[in-house]
């Protein structure tokens, strides 16, 4: 999925003498936009939207302690996972109810509390595969406050801010602090239409035609 992936598979496999192509997934630019219905949450401004399973390789629990860490702000989570209990604690103790929100919605919806954001986080450790959600951010006009990696820079490129350590509060915090400062006018959507459907298949096209 991504040229970082396709390294590994390289060194992995050196008996392996057949060509390895990179071809990442992709974001349906007309579900995922900034156009159309957005909700009023009754969050505290502005609002910070992550999207992931309560797992630990998410880091949810490292991005409610940053938000809790800005002068204002509030994390709305979308998402469930076998740590929901112990995540919901941990945000209403650090945020309240004011500034945190956990909801598990169907996938349909799942566009309209994008566009209802101000900026989008998630930084997973860097053994998750891709992250299709930080296209459907960017898609949605919003900028993502990510892991520093490879892959994350590759899907990210210039619509985010990078996290070397998502442990360390103070720095997680201060990269969600200057995301929200900058004015990133269609920087995001840019970087997502590079991922559209459409780019994606020619790529596949392309390998199905030397075959």
């Amino acid at each position: 999925l991504t040229n970082r992936q396709q390294k590994w598979a390289r060194k992995a496999t050196p008996w392996f003498r057949h060509k390895i192509v990179t071809i990442p997934n992709g974001v349906d630019l007309e579900k995922f936009n900034s156009a159309g219905k957005k909700l009023k949450l009754k969050l505290e401004k502005p609002i910070i939207l992550m999207v992931a399973a309560t797992v630990p390789y998410k880091r949810v629990e490292q991005g409610i302690a940053a938000v809790s860490r800005l002068k204002q702000g509030s994390l709305l989570l979308l998402g469930k996972g076998p740590q929901d209990k112990r995540t919901d604690n941990l945000g209403y103790k650090l945020l309240g109810k004011h500034r945190y929100l956990r909801l598990t919605v169907p996938f349909k919806q799942i566009p309209t509390y994008y566009r209802s954001a101000d900026l989008f986080t998630l930084c997973s450790a860097s053994t998750e595969a891709f992250g299709i959600v930080y296209l459907e951010a960017n898609a949605s006009g919003l900028a993502c406050v990510a892991t520093d990696d490879a892959s994350r820079r590759e899907i990210i490129g210039k619509a985010g801010i990078y996290v070397k350590n998502p442990d360390n509060a103070s720095e997680y915090s201060l990269a969600l602090k200057k995301a929200l400062a900058k004015k990133w006018g269609n920087i995001p959507l840019t970087q997502a239409q590079k991922f559209s459907w459409g780019v994606v298949c020619k790529k596949y096209e392309k390998m199905f035609s030397c075959l």
